[in-house]
Parts: structure tokens; sequence; C-alpha cells
């Protein structure tokens, strides 16, 4: 019934199985003192962790994963330790990832001993709300394609949607947008050219001004409401409209 203090030095690699063995031992609880690398399967090291009460390093531990984790454990590994993750499995940074945005977003919010390459597929259900910075959170985390599979209403300022979809390279469904603040001109064209769903803007009183292929291109979605704003086309003298 004793309670258990792990004093290994830091940095020591401390098999995952072992720690359950010996919460398996004991009814007490277990605190691991220093930061040490703890090293298994990914569900070996989720377990592990389960059965650790108390980490006391301020930077928790490091992890080596000797196999691909599903996303579900590379999410629960990430919001259990604060070190770095070493992926050592058949595919390792390259390991594709498919989930909510939420999801796949804990996944790769943790640090890694290199950088992550794996393309990522978005499947949230039609019409569950993104925050686009979100999405470009996730593509901060990871080198590899963006793919949106089914319609979620991606939401945020004008600025923020335009970078979002920017870091889209492909989108299977059709997605919808809101946008918190007004549009500009090349804002909306952007958001047009990339969205084939409807848009919910701001203000659909904002003047637009520009080239007559501009505007076009901004105004050729479908919108929740009627666009009200006025217009100017300036092309240059000459131009054949």
């Amino acid at each position: 019934e004793g309670n258990v203090t792990l004093n290994d030095d830091a940095n020591t690699v401390i098999q995952a199985a072992d720690i359950t063995t010996i919460e398996g031992d004991t009814t007490g609880t277990i605190t691991v003192q220093n930061k040490i690398d703890i090293e298994g399967t990914p569900s070996q090291v989720d377990a592990a962790f389960d059965d650790v009460n108390t980490f006391s390093a301020d930077t928790n531990a490091d992890v080596t994963l000797t196999s691909d984790p599903t996303l579900a454990q590379l999410v629960s590994i990430n919001d259990a330790i604060s070190g770095t993750i070493t992926l050592q499995g058949t595919q390792n940074y390259g390991q594709a990832l498919s989930g909510s945005t939420a999801d796949v977003k804990a996944a790769l919010a943790g640090t890694f001993a290199a950088t992550y390459t794996g393309d990522v597929t978005l499947t949230d259900a039609a019409d569950v709300v993104i925050q686009a910075t979100d999405i470009t959170t996730i593509k901060g985390d990871t080198t590899g394609d963006i793919t949106v599979s089914h319609n979620m209403h991606i939401k945020g300022t004008s600025d923020e949607v335009v970078t979002a979809v920017g870091h889209v390279d492909t989108f299977s469904g059709t997605p919808t947008v809101s946008l918190d603040d007004a549009h500009d001109l090349a804002e909306l064209k952007t958001i047009n050219d990339a969205i084939s769903g409807t848009i919910t803007l701001n203000d659909y009183t904002v003047h637009l001004s520009g080239s007559t292929a501009d505007v076009k291109a901004a105004l050729d979605g479908t919108f929740a409401e009627d666009y009200e704003g006025n217009v100017t086309l300036n092309d240059a003298a000459d131009v054949v409209i």
C-alpha cells in the first residue's frame, strides 16, 4: 500500500511497461521525480501516464514511441506530457492523420523531436463550426497537405479565413464560411475562389472597388443575404470588358 517515488536521473530511458508493473504491485501513489524518457508502444506509454499520479519536474517527461500511434493515442499522450515526443514507428513523422479539427490540433500540439510531415484530413461533419485559426495552427505543425473532407463551417475574421483557406490543399466537400468583420475586395475574392458553400458576411454593404474581373470573382459565390454594397469598376482605359 506504500507510495512510490521514482527518482531515476533526468533523461534516463525507462520502459513504460515497468511503470505499469510497479503500479500493479502497490495501491499507493506513484510520483516521478525527474524528467525521464518513457519508452514503449503508444498503448504502453498511454497506460504508464495513467499510472503516474504526480510528475514533479516542470517538464514532466520525454516520450519515445516504438510504433505508430493512432490519432487518439497521440492526442492522449500530447495531453499528458510537456516534454519531447520521439516517433520511431514505421511511418514515424510522416504518418497521415484523419479526424476532427480539435483532435488533429491536439495530436500535433506537442513538441516533436523532428518536423512532422504527415498529411492531414479534417473530417468534421457538415455545419460544425471550426475556427479558422485552428486550421492555421495545424498547418504550422505539419508540412504535409491538408484536406477538408466534409462541409464544415469556417469562422473567423476576414484575414483569418483567407489565411486558413490558403492552407487547405483540397476541399472535397462544400464548406461554408462566416466572417467576423468587414471584408475588402481581395479577401472576398480569395474566399470565393476557395469556397463553394454559402458565405455569411459581417457587412453586406461594403463598397467594392477594383477591376471588373476581380469584382466579378468577389461576388461570384453564394451569400447568406443579398449583397448591397456599391461597386466601382476601375479598369484602365482601353481595357476590353
